[in-house]
């Protein structure tokens, strides 16, 4: 008897999760964001249940993603109104439905983010994995499943953000 998956949306993503196998892949030794202690993993570990949309931040978590710990973070700039984030996590499973990820411009494929809020700023994109070079979990059984990428795009309010952080700190 074949195992049955849930089927949970993302966003504007519906995934088919192994939760299981996801939550075997987080918080694996040899990710960028591994046991990092920089500022702007500290802030978002201490502060994202304040800022983050709360039907995402439900969503994230019934796939079964341990949002204190991504993958990769890393701040890209810094406002007055706060820090710029990219911060990735994974899951196992498989993409059912959802918006055309890419984009083609004049400098290659582009990836299409999707606003979740406007005010402080939140998006995502969710696609396989096989369509990155950038660093992934290691998925020991491939019969679990893909390994899905969700990638969010967001501003982390200033109030939150302590200082000293720099730009490309992460």
């Amino acid at each position: 008897m074949k195992k049955l998956r849930p089927t949970i949306p993302v966003h504007e993503w519906k995934l088919s999760i192994n939760l299981k196998a996801t939550r075997e892949i987080q918080n694996q030794s040899g990710n960028p964001a591994f046991d990092c202690n920089c500022q702007s993993c500290m802030d978002w570990r201490s502060s994202f249940k304040e800022f983050f949309p709360t039907e995402l931040l439900g969503q994230l978590q019934r796939v079964g993603i341990d949002l204190e710990h991504p993958t990769d973070l890393y701040q890209y700039n810094e406002t007055n109104d706060g820090s710029s984030l990219r911060i990735v996590y994974h899951a196992v499973g498989k993409i059912l439905e959802g918006p055309n990820q890419w984009t083609k411009n004049e400098m290659g494929d582009v990836l299409m983010y999707r606003e979740v809020r406007q005010t402080p700023y939140v998006s995502i994109v969710v696609f396989p994995q096989s369509q990155s070079y950038d660093h992934a979990p290691v998925l020991e059984n491939t019969a679990s499943g893909d390994l899905v990428r969700l990638d969010l795009r967001l501003l982390m309010p200033s109030k939150y953000c302590r200082s000293g952080n720099v730009p490309g700190s992460a």
